[in-house]
């Protein structure tokens, strides 16, 4: 079962999808943490638990988009 705190994050992470990090390459290396609390916290979340959650949905994040470069249309 999924808690509502877990829910919130994912919400949180959903709403940051225009706040990516890309480093000089262009590749994905995370959201920006401040503006996701910064969601969060306009959302009513509690943010130290969303400080928890966050990174290892970011990481998810991360390693999902750059399997095969974030392409789905596959080999």
């Amino acid at each position: 079962m999924i808690s509502r705190q877990e829910h919130e994050a994912w919400e949180v992470l959903l709403a940051c999808q225009g706040q990516i990090r890309l480093a000089p390459s262009g590749h994905i290396i995370g959201i920006d943490m401040d503006a996701a609390l910064r969601i969060g916290a306009a959302r009513g979340s509690d943010l130290a638990v969303l400080s928890e959650l966050l990174p290892a949905a970011e990481a998810g994040l991360v390693a999902a988009l750059s399997i095969d470069g974030g392409r789905s249309d596959g080999p």
